[in-house]
């Protein structure tokens, strides 16, 4: 039997994807990922294969996903996950 297939919201799919408890949390965790980044941008750049280093390029990641997802809705397009 094939399974149905389950439509959740963008903001459901990423308030999971970014590990807060709902999508009215979403803001406040990309500004969060988003300063970090800024910093760099601004030449406060950690060590190359430190920690922090690390946890900034997987927040650029997700902000990557993030906007890569908002151009295909403004497009009209269906983000499938």
């Amino acid at each position: 039997m094939i399974g149905r297939r389950h439509v959740r919201s963008p903001g459901d799919v990423w308030a999971d994807r970014l590990g807060v408890e709902s999508p009215a949390e979403i803001d406040g965790e990309l500004e969060a990922r988003l300063s970090g980044l800024v910093s760099v941008v601004r030449g406060d750049v950690p060590a190359p294969g430190s920690a922090e280093c690390a946890v900034l390029y997987g927040d650029l990641l997700e902000l990557v996903s993030f906007l890569t997802d908002a151009r295909l809705l403004l497009m009209g397009r269906e983000v499938v996950r």
